[in-house]
């Protein structure tokens, strides 16, 4: 029984072993309770998880992640509210907005959620533009001679971060790396190799961009690939030779060559680089051969002539054709024979090695006559006609040029010269051109303006017949011009015809007095016009009309003027009228006794047509009054009194408005003028018969001030009082 039984302890331990593989890849743990003899699921495993995440703000987002336990089922959910529904899908972080949001995840397994959610912090972080301000290759921390050093110690941002980064040796493969260091030396570098360094990610700084570094092992020394001489010149399509791949230096170098063959099937020069193999050889240079493909040209040529002149010198045919890369070769015949007249075809036949596609090309030269322009002859001119230009062509169809310049002044010998290429000569051509003469015509007398002209001669004195312009005109003086009927050799000429105009006799009418001594009309004008008067002589007492007539053959007009004759002794007696005394505009008004006009004079001033004189000064005037025409006696009257006041004085001792006083008012005797000061105190009073006040109160100056008075008078047979005041001035 002892076999059997251990068969069965065997099989029972299986069994719990195959229970407990199942009970672990669910994920669930398995217990049993003695007591009541019940077995039962704990809760299940929670799922794996990165958390804290750090994204740039406004980057990309992807949905978060999360490592389920196997075959269970992932819950997502925006909180940890009990209530909240979970979602299958994995949320979306936002970038948008600086901080730190919580999202929670949790597995299902048999139908039993994982607990507590799993929390996920994702942080966003503002993009700050932090970069490594230095990211350098720092030769004095390197440990071999076979290596490089990437610096990036000054990464702006915090300390002890973990960086993700990648590194390649030239032609070699891409390394992947990690490291909590500030630097990062790259091993197995050899001379003349270059690393390709960058910084991926950045732990705990999102918005560090890429950075990407390369640092050389420099060369100690350089080699050149050599090789043996390769053709570099082909024609199109030859068939080229093959590129080598190893040098012949000492020690050979291998490489490849780009373009890796040469093309002979385009024309032009094309660099064909080698280029050492990076790996094997790190410090040999490149080489560059340069190759020219020509293509195929046809020999042409451009100094041999179509024609050539009978006997003219034979042009030598050229051994080398005129195109950019010459062809050379040779004639058959060799030499131009221009003896015989007609067409001739040479051949040329290129020497052997050359990029030409045409084996014999041929030119065709003719041997023309030798022929003499003709021309029609030109009739002769008169200088200054229009020349029609020469025919470049000439009646036997020679084409050339002409010269010199045509001339239409003087006769001249032309010069045909054919145009090159033509088997012709020279020829002459001579133009006469016939000077012009000027036409005579006799002068004409000066006129009076109006006195008529007789019409000129339309035929000169010396033969040539023409037309004159502008028309005739007695009114002013003229230049005419004669212009001889076309056909003749003769000038414009012209002809002055002076018209002197009419001076008007300067007299004046003029006005006399009635009863007065008649003036004498003069026979001589002012301005020096004789003649006579029509009446002869002067009327004076009545008036009338006087006709001025010239005498001949004087170029002047009739002149009439008017004698006025004015009536004498109109003026009887003037009268005039003051405005009140003191006034302040005072005005004198004159009346006249009489009939007649007159004029009107203040103190010997201008005589003036109004009667009145304004702001008349105060004191003692003189007013005349005389008539117009003087056909009266003028009367003046010198005792026109304006009764005014001083308005101001200067007591000073110089003489000159020493003293106050309103001596208008001295035909006055009983006349009394009381001076206050301007608080109504009495200081002075006085009479115009004496000389006034001179500023003195009880023996002493008064000072500098306003000061009032009042004086009684008599005008017009009335007593009138007049207050008013002045001023003192020091």
């Amino acid at each position: 029984m002892q076999p059997k039984t251990k068969s069965m302890e065997k099989i029972f331990k299986l069994f719990v072993f195959l229970f407990l593989i199942t009970i672990i890849s669910n994920a669930h743990v398995f217990a049993f309770n003695r007591s009541s003899n019940e077995s039962f699921f704990l809760a299940t495993v929670p799922p794996t998880v990165v958390s804290p995440l750090y994204l740039c703000q406004n980057s990309v987002a992807v949905p978060l992640t999360a490592s389920p336990s196997g075959g269970g089922t992932l819950n997502w959910y925006l909180t940890n509210l009990p209530t909240e529904i979970p979602s299958a899908i994995a949320p979306t972080p936002s970038t948008t907005i600086v901080g730190s949001t919580t999202y929670y995840v949790t597995e299902t397994i048999g139908g039993i959620e994982s607990t507590p959610r799993t929390p996920i912090v994702v942080n966003v972080v503002a993009d700050t533009g932090a970069i490594a301000d230095i990211f350098r290759c720092d030769a004095t921390q390197v440990t071999t001679s076979t290596s490089v050093f990437f610096d990036w110690s000054h990464v702006v941002g915090r300390t002890g971060n973990s960086y993700d980064y990648s590194y390649s040796i030239q032609g070699g493969p891409t390394v992947f790396g990690n490291t909590f260091l500030s630097g990062q030396e790259v091993f197995g570098v050899q001379p003349g190799q270059s690393v390709t360094f960058t910084i991926l990610t950045v732990m705990g700084l999102p918005c560090y961009p890429t950075q990407t570094l390369v640092c050389s092992l420099p060369c100690v020394t350089t080699t050149t690939p050599t090789f043996s001489p390769i053709i570099d010149s082909y024609c199109i399509n030859d068939v080229p030779s093959i590129l080598p791949t190893t040098s012949t230096n000492v020690t050979p170098i291998t490489g490849t060559w780009n373009p890796s063959i040469i093309n002979t099937s385009t024309a032009g020069t094309i660099d064909y680089t080698f280029t050492p193999d990076p790996m094997l050889f790190p410090c040999a240079l490149t080489q560059t051969l340069p190759v020219t493909v020509t293509p195929l040209v046809t020999p042409t040529f451009t100094t041999i002539p179509a024609i050539v002149c009978q006997n003219d010198p034979a042009p030598l045919l050229p051994l080398n054709s005129s195109n950019t890369t010459p062809i050379n070769g040779t004639w058959n015949p060799a030499i131009v024979d221009t003896s015989l007249l007609g067409p001739v075809t040479y051949t040329f036949t290129p020497d052997s090695g050359q990029c030409t596609s045409a084996t014999l090309t041929t030119a065709i030269i003719t041997i023309d006559q030798v022929l003499t322009p003709t021309f029609t002859a030109v009739p002769a001119i008169c200088s200054g006609d229009i020349l029609t230009p020469l025919p470049t062509t000439s009646n036997n169809g020679i084409t050339g040029s002409w010269s010199p310049a045509l001339n239409n002044t003087t006769t001249t010998t032309y010069t045909f010269t054919p145009t090159a290429g033509q088997c012709a000569t020279t020829t002459p051509l001579t133009i006469t051109v016939n000077q012009k003469v000027l036409p005579t015509f006799s002068p004409v007398s000066a006129i009076c303006s109006g006195a008529g002209l007789a019409a000129l001669p339309t035929t000169s004195i010396n033969g040539y017949t023409g037309t004159w312009l502008p028309a005739l005109d007695d009114t002013v003086t003229t230049t005419y011009t004669f212009t001889p009927t076309s056909g003749q050799c003769a000038t414009t000429a012209t002809l002055i015809i002076t018209v002197t105009p009419n001076v008007i006799p300067n007299f004046v009418d003029m006005p006399i007095c009635s009863g007065s001594v008649a003036p004498v009309l003069s026979s001589t004008s002012p301005n020096g016009i004789t003649g006579t008067w029509d009446p002869p002589a002067v009327d004076n007492m009545n008036s009338g009309d006087y006709v001025f007539t010239p005498n001949a053959p004087q170029c002047a007009t009739t002149k009439t003027i008017k004698v006025t004759v004015n009536p004498s002794n109109t003026l009887v007696s003037i009268a005039w009228d003051v405005t009140d005394a003191f006034s302040k505009n005072q005005i004198i008004t004159i009346s006249v006794n009489g009939t007649g006009s007159y004029l009107y004079q203040l103190d010997y001033g201008p005589f003036q047509v109004s009667p009145t004189f304004e702001n008349v000064a105060s004191g003692i005037h003189s007013i005349t009054v005389k008539e117009i025409n003087g056909c009266s006696t003028p009367i003046t009257e010198n005792n026109v009194l304006v009764i005014g006041y001083p308005k101001y004085f200067t007591p000073n001792g110089d003489t000159y408005n020493d003293y106050w006083n309103i001596y208008e008012l001295k035909d006055q005797s009983d006349v009394r003028i009381y001076i206050f000061d301007r608080y109504g105190k009495l200081l002075k009073d006085i009479t115009p018969l004496g000389l006034g006040w001179d500023g003195i109160y009880i023996g002493k100056p008064m000072p500098a001030d306003d000061y009032w008075f009042t004086v009684k008078y008599v005008e017009k047979g009335s007593v009138k009082e007049f207050k008013s005041h002045f001023t003192l001035k020091r």
